[in-house]
């Protein structure tokens, strides 16, 4: 197999594989083949090609502090809106699913006996009871807190030059 790059303003924009004796002349229209060179083997789509020499792209820039508060801050409500299971079952925590439970928990507060057929985030029925409706109440509200104070450390870690990519945000032990 020989290594080839379809290049485009001196970018490589596709890798190409082809078989020994057989060149991108003979595999491509003669406008495509036009656009293919030699490349070695390491050679991925980005590398750069000026007179024969190929130089990997430059690292991604650095994201700045305002950048990584962004993404904990969307990370946070990924997980926040991520669903919890609770006594087996599996409960959506989206704002929707949050408000729903909020009702169904006055209820259950007002009414002991209350029982409520409850469809959980997988799909499947369920029947909760008051008190079980109460606990998975409590239960997301612990994990919206849970989601928030990770948000806030991660906040912190930032300030601070502690947390300096998004990988170490996504690595934080977020809630869930």
């Amino acid at each position: 197999m020989q290594s080839y790059a379809r290049v485009d303003d001196g970018v490589a924009v596709e890798i190409i594989n082809l078989p020994a004796g057989i060149g991108p002349s003979e595999a491509y229209h003669a406008d495509i083949a036009a656009s293919i060179q030699p490349c070695p083997a390491e050679v991925v789509a980005g590398w750069s090609v000026r007179d024969g020499q190929w130089s990997p792209p430059p690292p991604a820039p650095a994201a700045s502090k305002a950048d990584l508060l962004a993404y904990a801050a969307d990370k946070r409500w990924r997980v926040e809106t991520g669903g919890i299971t609770v006594g087996g079952v599996t409960v959506a925590t989206d704002d929707r699913s949050k408000t729903m439970i909020m009702g169904a928990r006055i209820k259950a507060d007002a009414d002991p006996a209350y029982v409520v057929g409850w469809k959980g985030a997988d799909g499947g029925f369920v029947e909760l009871s008051a008190s079980q409706i109460i606990a998975i109440s409590d239960a997301v509200l612990a994990h919206v807190d849970a989601c928030f104070a990770a948000e806030a450390a991660v906040s912190a870690a930032i300030a601070s030059g502690d947390i300096t990519t998004t990988q170490q945000i996504d690595d934080w032990p977020w809630p869930g």
